[in-house]
């Protein structure tokens, strides 16, 4: 198996996809494995977890959402 270096440009593009993209969606954009992918982030402490959608459950953000129930 040959490896792929990562270049400027795949590291911007991992950057601005993160948490907007699922992890499979991203590795796919950049042609490499979902570990290659997961990896890289982490190694660059870039958080791969997409953020909730606004007005879902999850947002935390969002004014009057009460999670306690």
């Amino acid at each position: 198996m040959e490896w792929k270096r990562w270049t400027q440009e795949d590291l911007a593009k991992l950057q601005k996809m993160a948490r907007k993209y699922p992890t499979a969606q991203i590795a796919a954009e950049l042609g490499r494995s979902l570990t290659a992918t997961a990896l890289k982030a982490h190694q660059l402490q870039i958080s791969l977890r997409m953020k909730p959608k606004r007005g879902s459950k999850l947002d935390t953000g969002a004014p009057g959402t009460d999670l306690s129930n």
